[in-house]
């Protein structure tokens, strides 16, 4: 039995240890907070150039029109609101192509852009592909309904605060490694890059898909923050349904590699993640994939709901081949060698390569295309993984603190 003299005397020795701890824990980095405030303004004016120059990709038309639709509007309405708003924010040379009045492009897509423009019936039966990235359609709809933001404007401004939010949290995740004077040229380089710059102009709910998977990944990985992690990661589901092969991956790793959830919880939660995708295309009237493919890999119909799809292997072979061809020409190589040269020992790099590449395989054997504005996630986790393995600058090596830590709850007990 612990006497009241043997308590005085452990609290003294925990007290101690925690003062010999704080002591040799080396003081903050100097200069940190000027650090940050610097990249804060820098990623704030690389974020100035997407605003200016958005891509005002076709896209965004349809996104535009479900956040008219959640006002009840009629199909007519929808359609004029829509392209008046088109018509009065969107540059001249672009607006043209978008209204396939500049003769630019294959043929069927310059024949759905005119007829989409003078079809209100035709361009309604689009809605339902757009219809699947509800948090994107109803961001729109608060931008717009609720504080006076043009659609069009509401469009280009979402990725571009994503894309500035997505810089932020790379820079938080790798000044744990470089510390925060090396992590502001690191994280600048990184966000500078074409196909994650790319993501901010584009009208879509790409980038707000990156930040979400990003940020979850970063609670998870980083923070050991398991429960906020993973609502994060869930909720991209509703920004992009086919988020749900990331969730999957990460249920996986959580479920069977880190033990961070029993194989019944993960169970759970896949099922969950797989219903939502269900429920969401349910209620948004989606075709399916085959349609999908079919637009996507052969040609865009003048109306989607009417369409009879024929689209067999042979087809979807062909597309694999062309998005073989686009990958060797974009910077899925170059990233994927800077990644693999950054790999070292070490739990949490592998973890994030392995969960990246997993859902670049799995989205390019389901949908094979050779975007780029698809891989941002596995384009930003390569970039991290490599940084992750220069030396720390200002904290201890995560093996010795954790002995220190392990030594106080000893001495505790």
């Amino acid at each position: 039995m612990r006497t009241p003299g043997h308590r005085l005397i452990t609290t003294f020795r925990v007290k101690k240890a925690g003062w010999e701890l704080r002591k040799r824990r080396p003081s903050r980095e100097p200069y940190s907070y000027a650090a940050t405030l610097f990249f804060l303004l820098a990623i704030t004016a690389v974020s100035l150039r997407p605003y200016l120059y958005s891509l005002y990709d076709m896209d965004m038309l349809g996104y535009m029109g479900n956040a008219v639709a959640m006002r009840g509007a009629s199909i007519r309405e929808i359609h004029d609101t829509v392209y008046a708003d088109v018509l009065r924010s969107v540059p001249e040379a672009t607006r043209a192509h978008l209204l396939g009045q500049d003769g630019q492009g294959p043929v069927s897509q310059i024949a759905s852009r005119k007829d989409r423009f003078a079809n209100a019936y035709h361009f309604a039966e689009f809605l339902p592909c757009f219809a699947i990235r509800p948090i994107f359609n109803e961001l729109i709809y608060v931008l717009h309904y609720k504080l006076g933001i043009g659609l069009v404007r509401a469009t280009i401004v979402i990725p571009v605060l994503s894309y500035w939010l997505l810089g932020i949290i790379t820079f938080l995740w790798i000044s744990r490694y470089s510390g925060h004077l090396l992590a502001v040229p690191l994280s600048l380089v990184l966000m500078l890059c074409p196909p994650l710059l790319g993501l901010a102009r584009f009208n879509s709910p790409d980038a707000l898909s990156c930040l979400f998977l990003m940020t979850g990944l970063f609670l998870i990985l980083e923070q050991q923050n398991v429960s906020w992690g993973l609502v994060v990661v869930l909720s991209s589901i509703y920004v992009r349904t086919d988020n749900v092969l990331l969730v999957l991956v990460v249920l996986a790793y959580c479920a069977f590699s880190s033990r961070m959830l029993t194989k019944v919880q993960g169970l759970l939660l896949a099922s969950v993640s797989v219903g939502s995708v269900l429920l969401i295309n349910h209620f948004a009237g989606d075709y399916g994939m085959r349609v999908l493919y079919y637009r996507s890999f052969i040609e865009v119909p003048m109306a989607p709901g009417e369409l009879v799809v024929d689209f067999g292997w042979k087809n979807y072979l062909s597309a694999l081949r062309t998005a073989v061809s686009e990958l060797a020409n974009g910077y899925f190589f170059p990233f994927t060698f800077v990644g693999l040269l950054g790999l070292r020992s070490g739990s949490k790099r592998i973890a994030l390569m392995a969960i990246v590449f997993a859902f670049f395989a799995l989205h390019f054997l389901l949908f094979p295309s050779g975007q780029e504005r698809f891989w941002g996630p596995y384009y930003l986790g390569m970039g991290i993984t490599a940084i992750m393995s220069l030396p720390r600058k200002t904290c201890l090596d995560e093996e010795t603190a954790g002995q220190e830590e392990d030594l106080l709850l000893e001495l505790a007990v």
